[in-house]
């Protein structure tokens, strides 16, 4: 909500306020009016909203969100031991058969292990749910492995367990995150991208990075900000090719961007025409009606829409290739080393020791992998 003559803001989820207001004035006002029929109290420093901790820096203009021990509660509440090795992916990854001209798709036997009993399946169900929240607030690295596991949940197996308790392992590996949100423009833009057949039983992956950035995505200055939002999710659908899981992929995106488009005009900042970056020429030539289309019904129907919102100029959809596509992190399973080069990318986890001295930064590196590993003993060896 808005002030229409004061301009001041707030968002409102069940009971917790988040105030944006340009002077005290105006926050006394608000203030009264809550007071006039509710007992409230009030945090003037901002630190604290629907369980993030707020980390203001006036002088950078930046603010960064954190949720304190909400994994270390979580796994002593699960009762889960630190590994004895770090894991740095979420879930196994299946590396490609490359030089085949036919790739299989993963076979989905129930029969192959041994199902669970129904304890488990609570269990299991109430892991998803915890990590997904963190996932969805803050984590976005446990969104990919969390959907799959829950698309498992219903008929639990041993072999489900064993992929739980990777995941579980990979969490106590990284229990802190923090995200940091710059000063920017206020222009929506959606990184998209799809992943054929990827899952089991010949189901594709659709995912979507949005974030906050200024209007021209091809300008070298171009920031990344932190997202504000992120998909991550198994068509329903079987799709006939990779370039129609790509036009999936921009269509659930673009349909989950029109609220951001419409809460953003809503507080001031006007929107142009929003970019999607699509990584398949094929996906771009149909939507944008460069290519001819061989086949009416190749393609599912609701695909179309897209089509309609384009020349509506709500969005435009331009290339960008794969290995610079962000929203290519979300869309697929990957190697552990591809998520320990993306993780800085989207946490701020010691990004202060940039400044310090190489030596320094050494140090405080081995001290932050000593209690993610949970060792008893640090490698003190000067260097």
């Amino acid at each position: 909500w808005k002030h229409s003559s004061n301009g001041i803001g707030f968002a409102l989820v069940v009971d917790d306020f988040g105030i944006k207001t340009p002077s005290p004035t105006a926050t006394a006002h608000l203030l009264q009016a809550l007071r006039d029929k509710y007992v409230i109290t009030t945090d003037p420093s901002g630190s604290k909203y629907l369980g993030f901790t707020l980390d203001w820096d006036y002088d950078l203009r930046k603010v960064c969100l954190s949720m304190p021990d909400y994994v270390r509660n979580a796994l002593h509440r699960l009762q889960h031991k630190m590994p004895k090795r770090p894991q740095h992916a979420p879930h196994p990854y299946a590396k490609p058969a490359y030089g085949q001209k036919v790739q299989f798709a993963d076979p989905q036997e129930d029969d192959a292990t041994t199902l669970l009993p129904e304890s488990a399946k609570k269990t299991i169900q109430q892991i998803i749910g915890i990590f997904l929240y963190y996932g969805l607030a803050l984590d976005l690295t446990m969104l990919v492995a969390l959907g799959t596991l829950a698309s498992q949940q219903s008929k639990p197996t041993e072999a489900l367990w064993d992929d739980i308790t990777w995941f579980l392992n990979y969490a106590a590996t990284h229990p802190t995150t923090t995200i940091c949100y710059s000063k920017s423009d206020m222009i929506l833009h959606i990184s998209s991208d799809g992943s054929y057949c990827s899952e089991t039983k010949s189901r594709s992956r659709v995912g979507g990075i949005f974030y906050l950035s200024s209007e021209n995505p091809n300008d070298p200055a171009h920031p990344f900000n932190a997202p504000i939002h992120v998909v991550a999710k198994i068509l329903k659908m079987i799709t006939s090719s990779a370039m129609e899981t790509e036009v999936a992929a921009t269509f659930y995106n673009a349909r989950e961007g029109l609220p951001f488009r419409v809460a953003l005009v809503e507080m001031g900042h006007p929107q142009p025409p929003t970019p999607i970056a699509v990584d398949n020429e094929c996906a771009i030539g149909f939507l944008l009606d460069t290519m001819k289309q061989r086949h009416s019904k190749a393609i599912d129907m609701r695909f179309y829409w897209v089509k309609d919102r384009i020349k509506q100029d709500q969005f435009f959809v331009y290339y960008k290739p794969g290995k610079d596509l962000i929203g290519d992190y979300v869309s697929k399973h990957h190697p552990a080393k591809h998520h320990i080069a993306m993780r800085p990318k989207f946490f701020a986890s010691l990004a202060f020791a940039s400044s310090l001295p190489t030596s320094t930064e050494n140090c405080l590196q081995k001290v932050f992998l000593c209690l993610q590993r949970g060792c008893d003993k640090l490698d003190t060896t000067p260097h």
